[in-house]
């Protein structure tokens, strides 16, 4: 450890002297935040280096932030108690749909989403300096609990509506798009960011419903150029702490090869339906999992860590897995969620100087601390086992608006 801990000092001296500021630079208010980005925005794609480009063949690196409590509720961040430690939107709902009916759950659903990414929070992430955003989603956006859509014409459909209102906002504001399918039908993990916790039945039960649900969302955007990438499922296999069924260790074998085996499904399915867009494997909680791409004849694939690590050595070591299947299998290479403490500028020097491609945990948050959100509300969370439907709806209305968030301007400043 203090061979690896000296080469992270020998690491930024070498940035200083390449031009890097090693000095965590102060902070400064959100009015300072003025970027603008080019509008010249073109269908990504890998090259056989393994980087991101345009059409043109220049390259495009994605520094970005994710949206997350937006689509599917993360209720340590969000806005109801935790009632249970495994609380998630599934459980929101059940409590919603058996008090007040599904026709008001979702108006509740629909007010809270109208209000709490707005064409003004894509705006300010144009102007924080970002180029994408990073969109969680889950099945219930799209679906009923048993599969079948929830409107019999796409078009209606509230998921399909809110991408398509996305797209046009970040186009406006030369922003990317990189769709997460973060909770898939029966759960990809056991994890409560899934949307329930303890299933992880996608892989026994629901791969035809995961299946239906790609290539419909890849069939209607094959051509559109505003998203970057498709990534394919969210933290697989984050099973920690959990028994039973389904509860395979993270880095297992078994693990490995039921998560393989769904990527390998999910790309050929919609790559019948879409040659075009970027297609992203995530790694839990390592490259080393992940297969050659060469030997399953996968293109124009991005292989993605989330990286958590706060030690300088970690953060180095999980941005030199990334950097090895870059040179070694030619795939783009991507930190889809990333907050590394009080080592976070570090992290962010090399994530720039070796061209990963990121986006960073979360733009907006409640009650989530120093750390997380880069705007943040602390509230009184709301009851919704006893408040009435209209006192919902009414705080709804007074805790979702952007000027009524706190800017983080210190978790900022760790940004380059």
């Amino acid at each position: 450890m203090k061979i690896i801990t000296s080469i992270s000092l020998v690491v930024s001296i070498l940035l200083s002297l390449l031009g890097f500021n090693i000095n965590q630079p102060d902070v400064k208010p959100l009015t300072e935040y003025n970027y603008e980005n080019p509008y010249e925005m073109s269908m990504l794609s890998v090259n056989k280096k393994g980087y991101v480009v345009d059409e043109n063949g220049k390259k495009v690196i994605l520094n970005g932030v994710n949206i997350g409590n937006w689509l599917l509720w993360e209720t340590w961040m969000g806005f109801v108690p935790e009632y249970t430690h495994d609380w998630a939107h599934y459980d929101t709902l059940e409590v919603l749909i058996e008090r007040f009916g599904a026709e008001k759950t979702a108006e509740i659903e629909k007010v809270f989403m109208d209000n709490f990414i707005t064409e003004d929070d894509i705006a300010q992430i144009e102007k924080l300096g970002f180029n994408c955003v990073r969109v969680p989603f889950w099945y219930r956006n799209f679906m009923n609990e048993d599969g079948t859509w929830l409107t019999t014409d796409h078009n209606d459909n509230p998921g399909f509506q809110r991408i398509d209102w996305l797209i046009e906002q970040c186009a406006k504001y030369g922003i990317y798009i990189i769709l997460d399918m973060h909770g898939a039908p029966g759960g990809q993990s056991k994890n409560h960011s899934t949307g329930k916790a303890g299933r992880n039945e996608l892989y026994e039960e629901k791969m035809e419903t995961c299946v239906e649900l790609w290539t419909t969302i890849a069939e209607r955007y094959k051509d559109n150029e505003i998203i970057a990438v498709y990534d394919l499922l969210n933290e697989p296999q984050n099973n920690g702490g959990y028994t039973g069924d389904y509860s395979w260790e993270a880095g297992s074998q078994e693990a490995a090869a039921q998560t393989n085996k769904a990527y390998d499904i999910l790309y050929k399915a919609i790559r019948e339906v879409d040659e075009n867009h970027i297609i992203s494997f995530e790694g839990i909680w390592s490259t080393e999992v992940l297969p050659n791409p060469n030997e399953f004849g996968y293109e124009n694939v991005m292989y993605q860590l989330h990286i958590y690590d706060t030690s300088t050595d970690m953060i180095l070591y999980r941005v030199n897995e990334l950097r090895k299947v870059r040179r070694d299998w030619g795939v783009a290479v991507y930190n889809g969620e990333y907050n590394n403490g009080e080592n976070e500028y570090f992290g962010q020097m090399l994530y720039e100087f070796f061209q990963i491609n990121r986006t960073k945990w979360n733009y907006k948050t409640y009650n989530a601390g120093s750390q997380w959100g880069i705007l943040n509300q602390n509230i009184k969370r709301i009851d919704i086992k006893t408040a009435s439907y209209e006192e919902i709806i009414e705080f709804i209305l007074e805790i979702t608006p952007t000027n009524t968030f706190n800017f983080n301007d210190v978790e900022m400043s760790k940004l380059l």
